[in-house]
């Protein structure tokens, strides 16, 4: 991978996103040790490969974030980013991933056209870091449509990036696997994955499926090492 060329470290991944991605309910478990696989125990070296990026506070999550504030040096942390950064360029300095996810558009309602230009720009930034941005859909539909993952995707398969298309497993879950408020997802704390429950509840599946995205990632793009 050209990213790892130039320094970028195969075991380390960010995120950057809104409060469905904050910090304990995305995939922070695996860092904790608290979970069972059950029938995805072969996801078990990606969980080495990546230990200590799981349950990593990212300088690019935040509550409330939408795509054009990932882009502001506004809301990027004073004490830990230089002048004029923007969250994104902040998280991937300072933690050296060779991964990204990007995982917006719940908050960015009734803006598509920007919606759309400031995913852009992350994934440009993202790609001259020599960084492997991976977008993920929505399982919710905030917007009033599904407007945003369509663009999501479209941006996807114009840069030809790997997409975490989370939307297609909303499709199956009990109310897309989402709370009352049909934003946020339904939580999952013991991350038992033999249990049946988990496969109705959103965070349960949102985590499996970014799990897997990673280890596709570990097996066939990161050469498939553990540290």
């Amino acid at each position: 991978m050209a990213g790892q060329a130039i320094g970028r470290n195969p075991h380390s991944f960010s995120k950057v996103g809104d409060s469905t991605i904050e910090n304990p309910h995305f995939l922070a478990r695996f860092d904790e040790g608290s979970y069972v696989l059950g029938p995805f125990e072969y996801l078990e070296p990606a969980i080495a490969n990546f230990r200590g990026s799981f349950g990593r506070d990212s300088l690019a999550v935040a509550i409330g974030m939408h795509s054009w504030s990932a882009n502001d040096p506004m809301w990027a942390d004073p004490g830990l980013c230089m002048p004029n950064e923007t969250p994104v360029q902040c998280e991937i300095r300072v933690n050296n991933p060779a991964v990204l996810f990007i995982r917006l558009g719940t908050n960015d309602v009734g803006t598509a056209d920007s919606f759309e230009a400031n995913i852009r720009q992350i994934v440009e930034t993202a790609i001259a870091a020599g960084v492997i941005p991976v977008i993920g859909t929505k399982g919710d539909r905030h917007e009033g449509s599904n407007e945003n993952n369509d663009i999501l995707r479209r941006l996807a398969a114009e840069y030809h990036i790997p997409l975490w298309d989370y939307d297609r497993v909303a499709e199956t879950l009990p109310a897309r696997g989402l709370d009352v408020d049909a934003a946020h997802m339904m939580t999952f704390f013991s991350h038992d994955y033999n249990d049946p429950t988990a496969y109705s509840r959103g965070h349960a599946m949102h985590n499996l499926t970014a799990l897997m995205m990673l280890d596709a990632l570990w097996r066939e793009v990161l050469g498939n090492t553990v540290p």
